[in-house]
Protein backbone atom coordinates (compact mmCIF):
# COMPACT_ATOMS: atom_id res chain seq x y z
CA UNK A 1 0.00 0.00 0.00
CA UNK A 2 0.92 3.53 -0.86
CA UNK A 3 2.03 5.47 2.22
CA UNK A 4 2.51 9.04 2.85
CA UNK A 5 5.49 10.13 5.00
CA UNK A 6 4.36 12.98 6.48
CA UNK A 7 3.66 10.91 9.76
CA UNK A 8 4.34 7.39 11.02
CA UNK A 9 1.51 5.37 9.70
CA UNK A 10 1.16 2.28 11.84
CA UNK A 11 -0.94 -0.17 9.81
CA UNK A 12 -3.73 -1.69 11.09
CA UNK A 13 -3.60 -4.99 8.30
CA UNK A 14 -6.84 -7.42 7.60
CA UNK A 15 -6.87 -10.48 5.50
CA UNK A 16 -9.36 -10.81 2.88
CA UNK A 17 -8.72 -14.64 2.72
CA UNK A 18 -8.80 -17.62 4.65
CA UNK A 19 -5.54 -19.74 4.81
CA UNK A 20 -5.38 -22.77 7.22
CA UNK A 21 -2.70 -23.79 9.38
CA UNK A 22 -1.56 -25.92 6.55
CA UNK A 23 -1.85 -23.51 3.54
CA UNK A 24 0.25 -20.67 5.86
CA UNK A 25 3.02 -23.20 7.12
CA UNK A 26 3.83 -25.52 4.60
CA UNK A 27 3.51 -24.26 1.25
CA UNK A 28 6.64 -21.99 1.74
CA UNK A 29 6.22 -20.41 -1.27
CA UNK A 30 8.11 -17.43 -2.01
CA UNK A 31 6.68 -14.26 -0.06
CA UNK A 32 7.04 -10.56 -1.62
CA UNK A 33 7.20 -7.33 0.42
CA UNK A 34 3.85 -5.22 0.86
CA UNK A 35 4.05 -3.28 -2.33
CA UNK A 36 3.83 0.53 -2.11
CA UNK A 37 2.31 0.88 -5.80
CA UNK A 38 -0.86 -1.37 -5.04
CA UNK A 39 -3.38 -0.48 -6.92
CA UNK A 40 -2.43 2.41 -9.21
CA UNK A 41 0.85 4.10 -10.98
CA UNK A 42 -0.24 7.76 -12.26
CA UNK A 43 2.01 10.52 -12.78
CA UNK A 44 1.80 14.58 -13.23
CA UNK A 45 2.65 15.07 -16.59
CA UNK A 46 4.30 18.13 -17.67
CA UNK A 47 1.50 19.08 -19.38
CA UNK A 48 -0.61 18.46 -16.33
CA UNK A 49 2.02 20.64 -14.11
CA UNK A 50 2.32 23.12 -16.24
CA UNK A 51 -1.23 23.73 -16.96
CA UNK A 52 -2.13 23.48 -13.31
CA UNK A 53 0.83 26.34 -12.38
CA UNK A 54 2.69 23.78 -9.85
CA UNK A 55 6.04 22.96 -9.09
CA UNK A 56 7.78 19.77 -9.37
CA UNK A 57 8.11 19.25 -5.98
CA UNK A 58 3.88 19.99 -5.59
CA UNK A 59 3.73 17.69 -8.54
CA UNK A 60 5.83 14.80 -7.13
CA UNK A 61 3.61 14.85 -3.87
CA UNK A 62 0.25 15.30 -6.01
CA UNK A 63 1.21 11.90 -7.49
CA UNK A 64 2.12 10.49 -4.09
CA UNK A 65 -1.28 11.15 -2.75
CA UNK A 66 -3.48 9.75 -5.74
CA UNK A 67 -1.61 6.55 -5.74
CA UNK A 68 -2.46 6.27 -1.90
CA UNK A 69 -6.30 7.06 -2.75
CA UNK A 70 -6.72 4.92 -5.75
CA UNK A 71 -4.37 2.09 -3.99
CA UNK A 72 -7.44 2.41 -1.80
CA UNK A 73 -9.99 2.19 -3.71
CA UNK A 74 -11.83 -1.41 -3.67
CA UNK A 75 -12.79 -1.53 -7.24
CA UNK A 76 -10.83 0.74 -8.77
CA UNK A 77 -10.55 4.84 -10.09
CA UNK A 78 -13.43 5.73 -12.42
CA UNK A 79 -16.31 3.89 -13.95
CA UNK A 80 -14.75 0.55 -13.77
CA UNK A 81 -17.56 -0.87 -11.04
CA UNK A 82 -20.92 -0.87 -13.27
CA UNK A 83 -22.45 -1.18 -9.88
CA UNK A 84 -23.04 2.90 -10.22
CA UNK A 85 -24.96 2.67 -13.47
CA UNK A 86 -28.22 3.69 -13.05
CA UNK A 87 -30.79 1.34 -14.40
CA UNK A 88 -32.76 2.98 -17.38
CA UNK A 89 -36.14 4.36 -16.85
CA UNK A 90 -35.46 5.13 -13.00
CA UNK A 91 -35.54 8.56 -13.17
CA UNK A 92 -39.41 9.33 -12.40
CA UNK A 93 -39.17 7.29 -9.62
CA UNK A 94 -40.36 8.86 -6.41
CA UNK A 95 -37.66 9.46 -3.77
CA UNK A 96 -37.07 6.38 -1.78
CA UNK A 97 -37.53 4.14 -4.18
CA UNK A 98 -34.91 1.38 -4.65
CA UNK A 99 -33.02 1.26 -7.94
CA UNK A 100 -30.43 -1.09 -7.59
CA UNK A 101 -29.56 -3.80 -5.07
CA UNK A 102 -26.15 -5.76 -4.31
CA UNK A 103 -26.99 -8.17 -1.78
CA UNK A 104 -23.55 -9.77 -0.80
CA UNK A 105 -20.88 -7.58 -1.58
CA UNK A 106 -17.58 -9.03 -2.64
CA UNK A 107 -15.98 -8.40 1.31
CA UNK A 108 -12.26 -9.75 -0.09
CA UNK A 109 -11.90 -6.23 -2.22
CA UNK A 110 -12.08 -4.50 1.43
CA UNK A 111 -10.82 -4.28 5.10
CA UNK A 112 -14.12 -5.01 7.09
CA UNK A 113 -13.63 -6.38 10.27
CA UNK A 114 -13.77 -10.00 10.33
CA UNK A 115 -17.46 -11.03 10.41
CA UNK A 116 -18.99 -8.36 8.66
CA UNK A 117 -21.01 -8.21 5.53
CA UNK A 118 -21.31 -5.67 3.18
CA UNK A 119 -24.39 -5.02 0.27
CA UNK A 120 -24.76 -2.07 -1.71
CA UNK A 121 -27.63 -0.11 -3.25
CA UNK A 122 -28.72 3.07 -5.88
CA UNK A 123 -32.23 4.52 -4.57
CA UNK A 124 -33.99 7.49 -5.73
CA UNK A 125 -33.47 10.90 -3.85
CA UNK A 126 -33.99 14.47 -3.61
CA UNK A 127 -31.51 17.14 -4.44
CA UNK A 128 -31.25 20.10 -2.85
CA UNK A 129 -33.41 21.98 -5.76
CA UNK A 130 -36.06 19.13 -5.44
CA UNK A 131 -35.13 17.26 -8.40
CA UNK A 132 -35.01 13.63 -8.17
CA UNK A 133 -31.26 11.54 -8.24
CA UNK A 134 -30.10 8.86 -7.84
CA UNK A 135 -27.36 7.90 -5.00
CA UNK A 136 -25.72 4.54 -4.05
CA UNK A 137 -25.29 3.77 -0.68
CA UNK A 138 -24.04 0.76 1.41
CA UNK A 139 -25.18 -1.36 4.29
CA UNK A 140 -22.58 -2.81 6.63
CA UNK A 141 -23.66 -6.17 8.64
CA UNK A 142 -23.14 -6.73 11.87
CA UNK A 143 -22.49 -10.92 12.70
CA UNK A 144 -24.96 -11.15 15.97
CA UNK A 145 -27.48 -7.75 15.11
CA UNK A 146 -29.03 -6.45 18.42
CA UNK A 147 -32.83 -7.08 17.86
CA UNK A 148 -35.53 -4.97 18.13
CA UNK A 149 -39.43 -5.63 18.33
CA UNK A 150 -39.88 -5.06 14.71
CA UNK A 151 -36.50 -6.04 13.25
CA UNK A 152 -33.00 -4.87 13.47
CA UNK A 153 -31.92 -1.65 14.62
CA UNK A 154 -30.77 0.63 12.01
CA UNK A 155 -28.00 3.51 12.22
CA UNK A 156 -28.42 6.01 9.61
CA UNK A 157 -24.54 7.07 9.15
CA UNK A 158 -23.65 10.07 7.50
CA UNK A 159 -19.68 10.60 6.45
CA UNK A 160 -16.82 13.53 6.27
CA UNK A 161 -15.72 15.30 3.41
CA UNK A 162 -14.40 12.41 1.11
CA UNK A 163 -13.98 14.42 -2.36
CA UNK A 164 -16.34 16.04 -4.90
CA UNK A 165 -16.28 12.71 -7.86
CA UNK A 166 -17.25 9.46 -8.26
CA UNK A 167 -14.09 7.68 -7.03
CA UNK A 168 -14.54 9.75 -3.35
CA UNK A 169 -17.91 7.72 -2.28
CA UNK A 170 -16.97 5.58 0.90
CA UNK A 171 -18.32 2.56 -0.43
CA UNK A 172 -15.55 2.73 -3.18
CA UNK A 173 -12.83 2.89 -0.75
CA UNK A 174 -11.55 -0.75 1.01
CA UNK A 175 -11.65 0.60 4.43
CA UNK A 176 -15.30 2.52 4.06
CA UNK A 177 -13.18 5.58 5.04
CA UNK A 178 -14.32 5.95 9.17
CA UNK A 179 -13.31 2.37 9.44
CA UNK A 180 -13.17 1.96 13.39
CA UNK A 181 -13.40 6.04 14.31
CA UNK A 182 -17.36 4.99 14.08
CA UNK A 183 -19.27 2.43 11.08
CA UNK A 184 -16.80 -0.23 12.08
CA UNK A 185 -17.52 0.29 15.89
CA UNK A 186 -21.15 0.18 15.37
CA UNK A 187 -21.51 -2.81 13.65
CA UNK A 188 -19.15 -4.66 16.04
CA UNK A 189 -21.74 -3.22 18.31
CA UNK A 190 -24.41 -5.19 16.27
CA UNK A 191 -26.15 -2.03 14.72
CA UNK A 192 -27.11 -2.46 11.25
CA UNK A 193 -25.62 0.65 9.15
CA UNK A 194 -27.24 2.26 6.38
CA UNK A 195 -24.71 4.64 4.54
CA UNK A 196 -25.49 6.96 1.84
CA UNK A 197 -22.33 8.14 -0.49
CA UNK A 198 -24.59 11.38 -1.34
CA UNK A 199 -25.33 12.61 -4.11
CA UNK A 200 -22.58 12.85 -6.62
CA UNK A 201 -20.31 10.00 -5.38
CA UNK A 202 -20.54 6.60 -6.28
CA UNK A 203 -23.39 7.45 -8.60
CA UNK A 204 -21.63 10.27 -11.03
CA UNK A 205 -24.15 9.80 -14.09
CA UNK A 206 -28.38 10.10 -14.03
CA UNK A 207 -30.64 7.38 -15.59
CA UNK A 208 -29.76 9.75 -18.90
CA UNK A 209 -26.27 9.85 -18.29
CA UNK A 210 -26.32 13.77 -17.49
CA UNK A 211 -23.62 14.42 -15.21
CA UNK A 212 -24.04 14.70 -11.15
CA UNK A 213 -22.55 17.20 -9.07
CA UNK A 214 -21.94 17.01 -5.85
CA UNK A 215 -23.23 19.65 -3.27
CA UNK A 216 -20.63 20.21 -1.02
CA UNK A 217 -21.31 21.18 2.67
CA UNK A 218 -25.56 20.55 0.89
CA UNK A 219 -26.84 19.77 4.15
CA UNK A 220 -30.36 19.80 3.27
CA UNK A 221 -29.35 17.43 0.00
CA UNK A 222 -27.70 15.19 2.50
CA UNK A 223 -30.43 14.74 4.65
CA UNK A 224 -32.63 13.87 2.46
CA UNK A 225 -30.69 10.97 1.45
CA UNK A 226 -29.75 9.47 5.28
CA UNK A 227 -34.00 9.40 4.94
CA UNK A 228 -34.48 8.16 1.50
CA UNK A 229 -31.69 5.48 1.90
CA UNK A 230 -33.13 3.86 5.08
CA UNK A 231 -36.69 4.11 3.37
CA UNK A 232 -34.80 1.69 0.30
CA UNK A 233 -32.61 -0.51 2.49
CA UNK A 234 -36.29 -1.01 4.30
CA UNK A 235 -37.51 -2.16 1.22
CA UNK A 236 -34.67 -4.52 0.08
CA UNK A 237 -34.49 -5.95 3.56
CA UNK A 238 -37.98 -6.00 5.14
CA UNK A 239 -35.85 -7.49 8.12
CA UNK A 240 -34.76 -4.12 9.15
CA UNK A 241 -36.51 -2.32 11.84
CA UNK A 242 -38.54 0.66 11.10
CA UNK A 243 -37.03 3.01 13.58
CA UNK A 244 -33.43 4.38 13.06
CA UNK A 245 -30.97 6.83 14.37
CA UNK A 246 -29.05 9.49 12.59
CA UNK A 247 -25.32 9.82 13.02
CA UNK A 248 -22.65 11.48 11.74
CA UNK A 249 -19.15 13.36 11.54
CA UNK A 250 -17.94 16.54 9.97
CA UNK A 251 -19.47 17.21 6.83
CA UNK A 252 -21.79 14.50 7.92
CA UNK A 253 -22.11 16.29 11.56
CA UNK A 254 -23.82 18.74 9.67
CA UNK A 255 -25.80 16.25 7.47
CA UNK A 256 -26.99 14.65 10.65
CA UNK A 257 -27.60 17.87 12.15
CA UNK A 258 -29.90 19.00 8.90
CA UNK A 259 -30.97 15.66 9.64
CA UNK A 260 -32.72 17.02 12.95
CA UNK A 261 -34.20 20.04 11.32
CA UNK A 262 -35.31 18.14 8.31
CA UNK A 263 -37.46 15.79 10.56
CA UNK A 264 -38.74 19.05 12.69
CA UNK A 265 -40.01 20.25 8.99
CA UNK A 266 -41.31 16.79 7.34
CA UNK A 267 -41.39 14.22 10.54
CA UNK A 268 -40.73 10.83 9.33
CA UNK A 269 -42.01 7.64 11.76
CA UNK A 270 -39.41 5.67 13.08
CA UNK A 271 -36.92 8.71 13.23
CA UNK A 272 -35.32 8.36 17.35
CA UNK A 273 -32.91 11.35 17.12
CA UNK A 274 -29.04 11.78 15.83
CA UNK A 275 -25.49 11.52 16.63
CA UNK A 276 -23.95 15.21 15.48
CA UNK A 277 -19.87 14.69 15.62
CA UNK A 278 -17.49 18.14 14.70
CA UNK A 279 -20.30 19.56 12.58
CA UNK A 280 -19.86 22.13 9.87
CA UNK A 281 -22.75 24.51 10.21
CA UNK A 282 -21.77 27.87 9.42
CA UNK A 283 -18.95 27.13 6.79
CA UNK A 284 -18.27 31.10 6.44
CA UNK A 285 -17.20 30.86 9.93
CA UNK A 286 -15.33 28.06 9.74
CA UNK A 287 -13.27 29.69 6.48
CA UNK A 288 -12.52 32.72 8.26
CA UNK A 289 -10.99 30.85 10.71
CA UNK A 290 -8.95 28.38 9.10
CA UNK A 291 -8.59 29.91 5.41
CA UNK A 292 -8.86 26.61 4.23
CA UNK A 293 -8.75 26.93 0.27
CA UNK A 294 -9.83 23.21 0.21
CA UNK A 295 -13.29 24.52 1.08
CA UNK A 296 -13.26 27.47 -1.03
CA UNK A 297 -12.19 25.16 -4.27
CA UNK A 298 -15.26 22.71 -3.18
CA UNK A 299 -18.03 25.52 -2.67
CA UNK A 300 -16.61 26.42 -5.43
CA UNK A 301 -17.59 24.45 -8.05
CA UNK A 302 -20.50 23.67 -6.33
CA UNK A 303 -22.18 27.07 -6.55
CA UNK A 304 -21.29 27.22 -10.18
CA UNK A 305 -23.36 23.87 -10.70
CA UNK A 306 -26.11 25.28 -8.62
CA UNK A 307 -26.05 29.17 -10.08
CA UNK A 308 -23.78 28.87 -13.18
CA UNK A 309 -25.49 32.05 -14.58
CA UNK A 310 -24.81 34.73 -11.86
CA UNK A 311 -21.52 32.47 -10.29
CA UNK A 312 -18.13 32.17 -11.67
CA UNK A 313 -15.49 30.40 -10.81
CA UNK A 314 -13.27 33.80 -10.58
CA UNK A 315 -15.63 34.84 -7.57
CA UNK A 316 -14.07 32.47 -5.08
CA UNK A 317 -10.86 31.68 -6.44
CA UNK A 318 -7.50 33.28 -8.10
CA UNK A 319 -6.34 31.96 -11.37
CA UNK A 320 -3.93 29.79 -9.87
CA UNK A 321 -6.84 28.16 -7.82
CA UNK A 322 -8.47 27.58 -10.81
CA UNK A 323 -5.93 25.88 -12.53
CA UNK A 324 -5.56 23.95 -9.60
CA UNK A 325 -9.48 23.12 -9.32
CA UNK A 326 -9.34 21.77 -13.11
CA UNK A 327 -6.41 19.58 -12.19
CA UNK A 328 -8.31 17.99 -9.83
CA UNK A 329 -11.26 17.45 -12.07
CA UNK A 330 -8.79 15.74 -14.58
CA UNK A 331 -7.49 13.39 -12.36
CA UNK A 332 -10.48 12.53 -10.51
CA UNK A 333 -8.72 13.28 -7.05
CA UNK A 334 -10.38 13.39 -3.46
CA UNK A 335 -9.65 14.42 -0.73
CA UNK A 336 -6.04 13.42 -0.08
CA UNK A 337 -4.90 14.92 -3.76
CA UNK A 338 -7.25 18.35 -2.59
CA UNK A 339 -5.33 18.28 0.66
CA UNK A 340 -2.00 18.42 -1.51
CA UNK A 341 -3.18 21.02 -4.33
CA UNK A 342 -5.48 23.66 -1.98
CA UNK A 343 -2.60 23.86 1.11
CA UNK A 344 -1.56 27.00 -0.21
CA UNK A 345 -2.45 30.68 0.93
CA UNK A 346 -2.67 32.51 -2.51
CA UNK A 347 -5.63 30.06 -4.12
CA UNK A 348 -8.76 32.60 -3.07
CA UNK A 349 -10.08 36.51 -4.08
CA UNK A 350 -10.03 38.71 -1.23
CA UNK A 351 -13.36 38.27 0.79
CA UNK A 352 -14.40 35.77 -1.35
CA UNK A 353 -17.11 34.90 1.13
CA UNK A 354 -18.78 37.95 0.83
CA UNK A 355 -20.04 37.18 -2.41
CA UNK A 356 -24.00 37.21 -2.07
CA UNK A 357 -24.51 33.86 -3.34
CA UNK A 358 -22.02 32.30 -1.03
CA UNK A 359 -23.83 33.90 1.85
CA UNK A 360 -27.43 32.50 0.26
CA UNK A 361 -25.63 29.18 0.08
CA UNK A 362 -24.14 28.85 3.55
CA UNK A 363 -27.96 30.73 4.85
CA UNK A 364 -29.41 27.73 3.08
CA UNK A 365 -26.81 25.17 4.45
CA UNK A 366 -26.38 25.92 7.95
CA UNK A 367 -28.48 24.33 10.23
CA UNK A 368 -27.62 26.12 13.06
CA UNK A 369 -30.65 28.31 14.77
CA UNK A 370 -33.42 26.35 13.32
CA UNK A 371 -35.88 24.53 14.95
CA UNK A 372 -34.75 20.87 15.73
CA UNK A 373 -36.60 17.46 15.89
CA UNK A 374 -34.75 15.81 19.19
CA UNK A 375 -32.71 14.18 21.20
CA UNK A 376 -29.75 15.61 19.60
CA UNK A 377 -26.22 15.16 20.94
CA UNK A 378 -23.37 17.62 19.69
CA UNK A 379 -19.93 16.24 19.70
CA UNK A 380 -16.85 18.52 20.05
CA UNK A 381 -14.03 18.75 20.35
CA UNK A 382 -11.87 22.11 21.50
CA UNK A 383 -8.58 21.50 19.86
CA UNK A 384 -10.41 20.58 16.44
CA UNK A 385 -8.02 22.94 13.52
CA UNK A 386 -10.75 21.80 11.03
CA UNK A 387 -14.21 22.58 12.54
CA UNK A 388 -13.29 25.46 14.76
CA UNK A 389 -14.69 24.81 18.58
CA UNK A 390 -16.15 28.81 18.51
CA UNK A 391 -17.87 27.86 15.06
CA UNK A 392 -20.06 24.79 16.40
CA UNK A 393 -20.33 26.96 19.84
CA UNK A 394 -21.95 29.65 18.67
CA UNK A 395 -24.42 27.72 16.31
CA UNK A 396 -25.65 25.44 19.35
CA UNK A 397 -26.23 28.95 21.42
CA UNK A 398 -27.82 30.20 18.38
CA UNK A 399 -30.43 27.21 18.13
CA UNK A 400 -30.82 27.24 21.94
CA UNK A 401 -31.40 30.38 22.18
CA UNK A 402 -33.82 30.72 19.40
CA UNK A 403 -35.55 27.23 20.42
CA UNK A 404 -34.82 26.79 24.06
CA UNK A 405 -36.87 23.59 24.77
CA UNK A 406 -34.51 21.78 21.69
CA UNK A 407 -33.69 18.70 23.33
CA UNK A 408 -30.16 18.92 22.45
CA UNK A 409 -26.84 17.59 24.96
CA UNK A 410 -23.62 19.63 23.78
CA UNK A 411 -20.80 17.76 25.19
CA UNK A 412 -17.34 18.93 24.42
CA UNK A 413 -13.27 17.22 24.85
CA UNK A 414 -10.69 19.18 26.44
CA UNK A 415 -7.91 18.92 23.93
CA UNK A 416 -9.83 16.51 21.12
CA UNK A 417 -9.22 17.21 17.79
CA UNK A 418 -11.24 16.84 14.97
CA UNK A 419 -11.91 12.48 14.07
CA UNK A 420 -10.10 11.65 17.73
CA UNK A 421 -13.20 13.58 19.32
CA UNK A 422 -14.81 10.11 17.97
CA UNK A 423 -12.85 8.18 19.75
CA UNK A 424 -12.83 10.07 23.01
CA UNK A 425 -16.77 9.92 22.77
CA UNK A 426 -17.75 6.68 21.81
CA UNK A 427 -19.34 5.49 25.02
CA UNK A 428 -21.27 8.52 24.79
CA UNK A 429 -22.72 8.14 21.73
CA UNK A 430 -23.17 4.45 21.89
CA UNK A 431 -25.06 4.98 25.22
CA UNK A 432 -26.92 7.63 22.93
CA UNK A 433 -27.63 5.46 20.52
CA UNK A 434 -28.74 2.58 23.09
CA UNK A 435 -31.11 4.84 24.85
CA UNK A 436 -33.06 6.08 22.17
CA UNK A 437 -33.77 2.21 20.65
CA UNK A 438 -34.63 1.40 24.55
CA UNK A 439 -37.19 4.09 23.87
CA UNK A 440 -35.80 6.52 27.42
CA UNK A 441 -37.33 10.37 27.06
CA UNK A 442 -35.31 12.80 27.11
CA UNK A 443 -37.03 16.32 29.18
CA UNK A 444 -37.37 19.62 26.92
CA UNK A 445 -34.31 21.98 27.25
CA UNK A 446 -30.32 22.32 26.22
CA UNK A 447 -27.76 21.41 28.65
CA UNK A 448 -23.51 21.15 27.98
CA UNK A 449 -21.33 18.78 29.50
CA UNK A 450 -17.56 19.40 29.29
CA UNK A 451 -15.38 16.27 29.44
CA UNK A 452 -11.40 16.04 30.55
CA UNK A 453 -9.01 13.22 29.94
CA UNK A 454 -8.75 10.71 33.13
CA UNK A 455 -5.00 11.48 32.54
CA UNK A 456 -3.29 14.21 32.04
CA UNK A 457 -4.28 15.09 28.13
CA UNK A 458 -0.44 15.30 27.31
CA UNK A 459 -0.11 12.04 27.71
CA UNK A 460 -2.47 11.25 25.21
CA UNK A 461 -2.42 9.45 21.53
CA UNK A 462 -4.24 12.83 20.07
CA UNK A 463 -4.26 12.23 16.22
CA UNK A 464 -4.97 8.81 14.46
CA UNK A 465 -1.36 7.23 13.52
CA UNK A 466 -2.61 4.68 11.34
CA UNK A 467 -5.00 2.73 8.94
CA UNK A 468 -6.66 -0.04 7.84
CA UNK A 469 -4.25 -1.40 5.05
CA UNK A 470 -5.38 -4.31 2.74
CA UNK A 471 -3.07 -7.33 3.35
CA UNK A 472 -2.13 -10.20 0.75
CA UNK A 473 -0.09 -12.50 2.41
CA UNK A 474 -0.50 -14.48 5.69
CA UNK A 475 2.59 -13.15 7.08
CA UNK A 476 1.33 -9.43 6.77
CA UNK A 477 -1.52 -10.28 9.87
CA UNK A 478 0.64 -11.95 12.39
Amino acid sequence: MYQTKVFPLLSVILLPISLTYHQVYAQYQALKPQTDTFNSSATITPAQQRSAGINATLANNLAVSLNFERSNFAHGPGSSDSFYHVPLGSAAAAPGTLLKLQVDANTTAYTLPPNTALSRFIFQSESINGSKVPVSAYILWPYLPRTETDGLPVVAWAHGTSGLFGNCAPSNYRNLLYQFATIFELALQGYVVVAPDYLGLGVSKDAQGKPLTHPYFGTPSHANDLFYSVQAARTAFPSLSKRFVVMGHSQGGGAAWAAAVRQAQKPVKGYLGAVVGSPVTDFIGLVKTTGSATVAAFIARTLTTLYPSVVKLSDILTPAGIGRLALTAEIQGCLSTATELFADQNLTQPNWTDNHYVQVYNNLTDPGGKPIAGPVLVLQGDSDASVPFPVVTDSVHETCTKHPDSRLHYATFAGAAHVPTMFASQRLWLDFIAARFAGTTVGKGCRTSNYTSARPYRYYQKEQSWFVEYAVDAYETA
